[in-house]
C-alpha cells in the first residue's frame, strides 16, 4: 500500500480533466462531472490609484462564463491550453483556485487527485503538474492517466483504438491492456476550432453579419430572411478584438451543434441539394434555412477538399488518421483495434459522424478484419475521459496504485514517471 485508502464512502478523490475548450471537474464516482468550465478566461487589466495616489496597474481574471460574457476594457481572453498539454501555468493555477474555492467548495488537502493527461504530453509537464498539486495545494495523494486509456475505461474496456476529435485537433491513439501504444499516436489539427473558422467563412459569403450578444439590447420578430432588426446596447466599453472574437465564437459554436450534419457516405453535389433545410434564428433576431452548406462544412473533416483557404498539404482526414494509428501497431494487435474503436471528443457529437467514420474506415481496413465502432450516448462521448477517471479512482483495487504524499516527498517529483505509465 502507498500510504493508506485515499477513496470509498469518507472521502472521494477529485477528477479534473483539461481540455482545449473546456475543463471538466468533479467528485470520483458520479456519472458526470459536476462542472464544466471554458477553458478560456478573461485577464482584465486597470489601473488603479493606491493610497498614496501612486497609479498601479492590476490584473484580474475572470473564470466561468457568467464572468466572462460581461464586456470590459482591456480584457484579454486567452486559454491555458496549448496543443493538448498545459502552457500557461499561472493561468491553470488560478483556474485550480477557482475549481476549489467557488466550484467544489472544498479544501485541496482532503482529497486525493487524478487528472487525466494527452498521449504526447511531456514529462517536464508531469513533473511539475505533480509538484504543483503537492507543494501549493497539498493534496494527499495524486494520479495522472493518459485520456485515451480514460475513455477506453469509461467503455468497460482496456483495449481498442480511441479516435479523439476535439477544439484544436483530432488524434487516434491505440490502447492495449490499459496503456497507451504511444509510437503509433497519430494527430492532426482539424478539429472543431477549424470546423468554426469554416463556418464564419461561410456567414461571410452569405454577407449574415454575427453580432455577438454583449451588444444587442432589444430585438424585433422578422420573418425569414427578412433583415434583421435590433437596437444596440448604449455606453459599452470598447472591447479588445479577443474578447469580441470570443463572443462571436460562442454563436458560431451553437450554430455548428444546431445545424450541421455529416453523410453516411461521401457526398455528391446534387444529394446535399435534396437534403432536408435546418433553421437557425441568430440571437440579432435574423432568420434563415441552411441548406447544403450544413453538410459541405463538416464534411471537411473527411474530405480535405471541401476546407476553404486552408493548406491541406500537412492534414489527414479523420479516417486517415484512424488508419494510420492502427498501420503502425503490431499486426497481431491490429484486429482487436479495428473491433474496439472508440470515438470521444466534442467535434464527434456533429450528428453523423460515428457512421461516416465507420463507412470509411469499412473501405480502408483489411477484409478480413472484423471493424467495430463503438458510439456511446452524446453526454458519454463529451466526458469520456472524465467518466473513466470517476470509475477509476472509486475502484477498490485502484486505491493502492495513488503517489501518496510520503512518497513524493522520498522520491521528489520525478515519482511520476515511475509509477504514472
Amino acid at each position: 500500500m502507498s500510504g493508506g485508502v485515499y477513496g470509498g464512502d469518507e472521502v472521494s478523490g477529485i477528477v479534473f480533466d483539461a481540455g482545449s475548450h473546456s475543463f471538466r471537474i468533479g467528485f470520483a464516482g458520479e456519472e458526470l462531472p459536476n462542472f464544466d468550465i471554458p477553458s478560456v478566461a478573461g485577464i482584465h487589466e486597470y489601473e488603479t490609484n493606491d493610497e498614496n495616489s501612486i497609479m498601479r496597474r492590476e490584473k484580474k481574471v475572470h473564470i466561468g462564463t457568467t464572468k466572462m460574457t460581461v464586456p470590459r476594457s482591456n480584457c484579454e481572453m486567452k486559454n491555458f491550453m496549448h496543443d493538448g498539454m498545459i502552457d500557461d501555468w499561472d493561468l491553470f493555477e488560478q483556474m485550480l483556485d477557482f475549481a476549489y474555492k467557488d466550484c467544489l467548495r472544498t479544501e485541496s488537502q482532503y482529497h486525493p487527485v487524478l487528472f487525466s493527461e494527452s498521449a504526447w504530453n511531456e514529462k517536464a509537464k508531469r513533473e511539475k503538474l505533480t509538484e504543483l498539486m503537492f507543494e501549493k495545494y497539498n493534496v494527499p495523494a495524486f494520479f495522472v492517466v493518459k485520456n485515451a486509456v480514460l475513455t477506453a475505461f469509461s467503455n468497460g474496456r482496456t483495449a481498442g483504438l480511441v479516435v479523439d476529435s476535439g477544439a484544436t485537433q483530432t488524434s487516434a491513439v491505440p490502447v492495449f491492456d490499459g496503456y497507451c501504444v504511444t509510437h503509433a499516436v497519430v494527430r492532426s489539427p482539424i478539429g472543431g476550432d477549424l470546423i468554426c473558422e469554416q463556418i464564419e467563412k461561410m456567414l461571410a459569403e452569405q454577407k449574415i453579419d454575427l453580432v455577438p450578444t454583449y451588444k444587442i439590447k432589444s430585438k424585433e420578430e422578422v420573418n425569414e430572411n427578412e433583415p434583421p432588426r435590433w437596437t444596440e446596447k448604449n455606453g459599452l466599453p470598447e472591447v479588445t478584438e479577443s474578447y469580441d472574437k470570443y463572443m462571436r465564437k460562442q454563436i458560431v459554436e451553437d450554430l455548428a451543434q444546431s445545424i450541421l450534419q455529416l453523410c453516411d457516405s461521401p457526398i455528391d453535389v446534387e444529394s446535399a441539394e435534396k437534403l432536408p433545410s435546418s433553421p437557425y434564428g441568430f440571437p440579432n433576431g435574423f432568420h434563415k434555412e441552411f441548406l447544403a452548406e450544413r453538410i459541405k462544412v463538416p464534411e471537411g473533416l473527411f474530405d480535405l477538399k471541401y476546407l476553404r483557404d486552408v493548406d491541406n498539404s500537412t492534414l489527414m482526414n479523420v479516417s486517415q488518421i484512424a488508419s494510420t494509428a492502427c498501420g503502425m501497431c503490431d499486426i497481431d494487435i491490429r484486429p482487436n483495434l479495428y473491433s474496439n474503436l472508440l470515438v470521444t471528443g466534442g467535434n464527434s457529437l456533429i450528428l453523423g459522424f460515428t457512421e461516416r467514420l465507420n463507412h470509411d474506415l469499412a473501405h480502408k481496413c483489411p477484409p478480413t478484419v472484423r471493424l467495430r465502432l463503438s458510439a456511446p450516448p452524446p453526454a458519454e462521448r463529451r466526458f469520456g475521459p472524465w467518466i473513466g477517471g470517476s470509475i477509476l479512482a472509486s475502484v477498490g483495487t485502484f486505491q493502492q496504485m495513488w503517489i501518496s504524499k510520503t512518497e513524493y516527498e522520498d522520491g521528489g517529483r520525478g515519482i511520476v514517471e515511475k509509477k504514472c505509465p
